[in-house]
């Protein structure tokens, strides 16, 4: 309610600093979301965007549309990731996406292309989907997985991200790295 977003929808989340840009895929999620698939779901969708999306683009998403615009505040993006019910990020390019990391944090799973680390980060029908390269119809098999199932891929998204990307975890990790190359 404090952000102003549908109650009674289920809610797709994507965020880009410049929307705008290519390598970050807004093509396959506009695409995916008008898919045969979605379209048929008795899930009733609204879309959120964190960042700047032009009209034109929205007008092509077949549903209700939220632009957030830009969000600077580290608690409010909090706020939105538990908001939404999946985090979609349809990169083209990527390493290891903090979106992802941030997302799980918060209990949100998360649908990605198999790209860079992002296999690495969602485990496959685990705590998200990983959905094939450019492949907008795999994308929204990911969306509507997630949404049937979010209770269960909720708490393991959690879970990983407790686990996996905690302060201890990290430092841990770079104590090995070191003393590998020392070594």
């Amino acid at each position: 309610r404090e952000l102003g977003l549908p109650e009674h929808r289920r809610l797709v989340l994507f965020a880009c600093q410049k929307v705008t840009n290519a390598h970050k895929g807004l093509d396959y999620l506009v695409q995916a979301l008008q898919s045969p698939a979605l379209a048929a779901t008795s899930q009733q969708i609204s879309v959120v965007v964190v960042g700047q999306m032009s009209a034109g683009v929205a007008r092509d998403i077949p549903f209700p549309v939220r632009t957030l615009g830009y969000v600077g505040s580290e608690t409010m993006m909090a706020q939105i990731y538990q908001a939404a019910d999946v985090f979609v990020t349809p990169s083209l390019e990527e390493n290891l996406p903090n979106t992802i990391m941030e997302a799980m944090a918060c209990g949100t799973p998360c649908v990605g292309f198999h790209i860079g680390g992002i296999p690495e980060m969602i485990d496959h029908r685990e705590n998200g989907y990983v959905a094939s390269y450019r492949d907008a119809d795999d994308l929204a098999a990911g969306i509507l997985f997630v949404l049937n199932d979010y209770e269960r891929l909720s708490a393991a998204a959690a879970s990983k991200a407790a686990s996996t990307w905690n302060e201890q975890r990290v430092a841990e990790m770079y104590t090995a790295l070191y003393e590998s190359v020392i070594a």
